[in-house]
């Protein structure tokens, strides 16, 4: 009897955890697929934020702890645990601020959708949100959310937990030709050519590299332009050539910035220029 009241007891749970499971599967595929549905007027307050003082000021914010992350990602490996877990954890969650805020929203949304007779939204929340970037390629809104169940793990007390994730392509409009001018102009006194950028595409949170070649000793200026405007971070600007003609730059590409194609532009002391185009992609 004991052994039988024990499967009975495995029967139900197993049959609640599924319930539970498709409840939740559901409610996150129907909140996403209500977002994206709406982002396009969400993507143009953005863009137009963006070019404000307070979308400017938010930018350097994320400048700055997309360096906390980077070096918490460098260096989480030489702290004694359980330092070295929690830093390692924490880099590797957003550090997005637009991210982070989007979360109680989603959530809201998620409560108004939600089947209340499977769900508790007490035991419901939002892990993580990927907002769309600006381009067909990455316009896809994620969303993972987690629901804590009733029951625990017998003799262990642990809690268990039901993780879900849902995907949509966001409607975010029509975007304008990415083709830019990718070589120098002819005729240029001072010559000035690509050589490489690594890593490519570039990762928002990492760093990048960009090497050009040009005579020795010459001082080349480069600016890189993102959807916000041109790029703050540090290490950019001037540059002066190696006795191989060897030029290059490393800075950060921070953790908010929007995945899509932007440029940047290396001008050398008589004006000669190189315009090239470069992808920033999360995946």
């Amino acid at each position: 009897m004991p052994v039988f009241l024990l499967f009975v007891l495995f029967l139900v749970f197993l049959i609640q955890a599924s319930v539970t499971t498709m409840a939740l599967h559901g409610t996150l595929s129907q909140t996403v697929r209500q977002a994206a549905s709406m982002w396009y007027p969400v993507s143009m307050a953005e863009e137009s934020f963006s070019k404000t003082d307070a979308g400017q000021a938010v930018e350097r914010i994320n400048q700055k702890l997309a360096d906390i992350q980077d070096f918490l990602r460098d260096h989480a490996d030489f702290l004694p645990s359980p330092l070295s877990e929690w830093a390692s954890e924490a880099a590797s969650r957003s550090w997005s601020l637009e991210e982070n805020a989007a979360i109680p929203l989603f959530e809201t949304l998620a409560g108004e959708v939600a089947d209340r007779r499977a769900l508790d939204m007490n035991r419901f929340s939002i892990v993580s949100v990927e907002l769309p970037g600006s381009t067909d390629s990455d316009s896809y809104l994620t969303v993972e959310a987690e629901y804590r169940l009733p029951m625990k793990v017998p003799f262990v007390g642990r809690s268990l937990v039901l993780r879900s994730s849902a995907r949509e392509r966001a409607w975010i409009g029509g975007s304008p030709s990415t083709a830019l001018l990718e070589s120098g102009e002819e005729g240029n006194s001072i010559p000035l050519s690509f050589v490489s950028m690594e890593p490519s595409p570039a990762r928002p949170g990492r760093r990048v590299t960009l090497t050009l070649k040009t005579v020795p000793g010459e001082t080349v200026d480069l600016s890189v332009f993102y959807k916000s405007g041109e790029s703050a971070a540090k290490h950019l600007g001037q540059a002066t050539a190696d006795s191989d003609g060897l030029v290059s730059w490393t800075w950060l590409v921070s953790g908010n910035t929007t995945s899509g194609t932007w440029n940047w532009e290396a001008k050398t002391s008589d004006g000669s220029a190189w315009n090239q185009s470069f992808l920033v992609s999360r995946s």
